[in-house]
């Protein structure tokens, strides 16, 4: 008997969509795959907790330069691209929902959100990371610190922003990895340390490469060409850094401004209500300022809302059931200061709730405004910044006003501060970063000009240097910011705000006192030191960590280019990853039309 083989007619294959791992690959180190879910897992898991360890109050600050290794052995070494960008998602969104706890007795809907907004970025910038070193074969520390900045610059600007958990911000004390802040911003340390986590995770795959019976040809680059431009580049970023801060450090521009005294409070507040009533808290502020006056500053500096009053001269003419209460207490605090600012010949900074009556304004017949009120010697009417930078949800609730507005009613009603909606708590913003002048008594010949950043607006880096940008030259010498850290309890939260602010001392060589309640509290040199924290304690007449400190804040003048130039740098990373995207699409493209 005899077999006959009979080759059937392979049956005609239809154009089927391409996913994105079976792009042809470059036969890049990352060409090893990892299978298993345990192992990606495992990855993601260790990158979640190096990232963890490296911002205050923890801050472990060397593992900025490795804590994203794991994560980009799994984006560049997973098999499946669809795992890659799951795992990616669900460890960013563990790490934030870890990390942001502070925010949930502010705002429980709020937190969620913002925890899987923010984790959204992980997967998206993944893509990228993958197709550039895998299907072209470009070096990591390159690819990676290029999209990594730029990825915390969307988060810096999308939405409103929420520039949080950078790697910079963990490098607030080392002082000369973070001066190159004054040319790019707090993006060049995220840069530098971004590009030493591509480094090392290159030679973590490039000892992992594919067997030359994989058969996927040689790749562009070759592997050893590869490593060498990564860790050369890395180098160079980071010898580059450490030399410019270390001239920086060196120079001797900064000179001693006027003498402040910043107060902390330490009053938990919450939506249901507050530890202390208004009236201990007036008495616990004086008291503070009573102490300080030995010391004879120039200014006192209160933080945001220490209690709430509202400027006394404009509501002679409005009284209504809700806010009648408030009106003894508040002519009382604005008289005081005033009393205070005439007799100590200084002058007083504190915030404020205010209210405008607008009858003629179609949108409201009232305007709510977060405010600074600075009180000066001579007795005038105090002037006012009222806050730009609103936060939403805990400020304001977007779509108040237009075709959108019953999404806004619909917000408004899920929000704790409404009463189920039937109060429209939403603030109005100010109409521009208004600054002042002080002459101060020590130095009588010297006049200064200062901005007030109200809260998180410190942390967001186009309003410190909306004050200080003048043109040709500074606009101001120095920037106050007043906050109410009480919304998140006593934690995580207050170290971390602190450190991001430093950024901004630096970015735009000003020096910064920070009066805040629930602390931190503190002085910032123009360089980004950090001095005469207030502490408090057992020792002092008042509760928990109430206290002040007495200093001459820094003025240097150096008119930095990032105050000039902004976020030339930040948007230059963005506009490469726009160009790797773009690059990731045609070669989609051509994948598909060559099936």
């Amino acid at each position: 008997m005899t077999l006959t083989q009979t080759t059937l007619p392979r049956p005609k294959r239809r154009k089927a969509k391409l996913a994105e791992s079976q792009l042809p690959l470059a036969g890049a180190p990352e060409g090893v795959t990892i299978h298993r879910h345990r192992s990606l897992l495992g990855l993601a898991l260790l990158s979640l907790l190096l990232q963890s360890l490296i911002f205050a109050p923890i801050g472990v600050w060397p593992l900025a330069f490795v804590c994203l290794v794991p994560w980009l052995v799994m984006v560049g070494a997973g098999q499946s691209a669809p795992r890659v960008y799951a795992y990616s998602f669900v460890m960013a969104l563990v790490f934030f929902i870890i990390n942001m706890r502070w925010l949930m007795p502010a705002t429980g809907l709020g937190y969620i959100t913002l925890c899987v907004y923010q984790a959204i970025y992980f997967p998206l910038i993944a893509c990228p990371i993958r197709h550039t070193v895998r299907r072209r074969g470009w070096p990591l520390a390159v690819t990676f610190a290029l999209i990594w900045t730029a990825g915390e610059l969307l988060r810096a600007v999308v939405l409103s922003g929420f520039p949080w958990f950078f790697l910079s911000h963990s490098l607030y004390r080392v002082l000369p990895l973070i001066q190159i802040s004054d040319v790019v911003g707090a993006y060049g340390a995220s840069f530098v340390a971004a590009a030493i986590n591509g480094a090392v995770a290159e030679a973590i795959l490039a000892r992992l490469r594919p067997p030359p019976e994989a058969g996927w040809g040689p790749a562009p680059i070759p592997y050893a060409r590869r490593l060498r431009v990564s860790l050369v580049f890395a180098a160079a970023a980071l010898a580059g850094n450490l030399a410019y801060g270390a001239v920086q450090l060196l120079r001797d521009t900064t000179t001693p401004g006027p003498k402040l005294a910043i107060l902390q409070g330490d009053f938990v507040m919450t939506v249901d209500g507050e530890e202390v009533e208004d009236d201990q808290k007036r008495e616990i502020y004086y008291s503070m300022m009573d102490a300080a006056a030995a010391q004879k500053p120039d200014m006192y500096v209160l933080p945001e809302t220490p209690w709430l009053y509202r400027n006394g001269h404009q509501f002679s003419m409005y009284l209504n059931a809700e806010s009648r209460d408030f009106f003894p207490a508040s002519r009382a605090t604005f008289a005081e200061f005033q009393d205070r600012a005439r007799r100590e010949n200084a002058y007083v900074v504190t915030g404020s709730a205010s209210l405008v009556r607008t009858p003629n304004d179609l949108l409201a017949d009232e305007r709510r405004y977060n405010s600074a009120m600075v009180f000066a010697p001579d007795g005038s009417e105090p002037g006012r910044y009222d806050k730009v930078h609103l936060v939403y949800f805990g400020e304001v609730v977007p779509f108040r006003y237009g075709r959108l507005r019953f999404l806004y009613l619909w917000l408004n009603r899920l929000m704790p501060f409404s009463g189920g909606g039937e109060f429209e708590y939403s603030l109005f913003p100010g109409d521009g970063f208004h600054t002042f002048s002080m002459r101060p008594a020590s130095q009588s010949h010297q006049t200064y000009r200062f901005g007030i950043p109200i809260c998180y607006e410190d942390v967001i880096p186009y309003v410190a240097r909306e004050f200080v940008y003048g043109g040709d030259r500074k606009r101001v010498g120095f920037l106050l910011n007043i906050s109410n850290d009480g919304w998140f309890g006593r934690g995580v939260q207050q170290p971390q705000h602190l450190a991001i602010c430093v950024f901004r001392a630096i970015e735009n060589r000003v020096g910064i006192a920070r009066a805040v309640n629930t602390g931190v509290s503190a002085f910032i040199d123009p360089s980004g030191k950090i001095h005469h924290r207030v502490e408090g304690g057992p020792k002092d007449p008042w509760p928990r960590k109430c206290g002040y400190q007495v200093a001459e804040i820094g003025v240097d003048g150096r008119y930095a280019l990032y105050t000039r130039w902004g976020d030339w740098f930040g948007w230059g990373c963005a506009l490469f990853l726009l160009l790797f995207y773009v690059d990731y699409w045609i070669a989609r493209a051509r994948a598909f039309g060559d099936d």
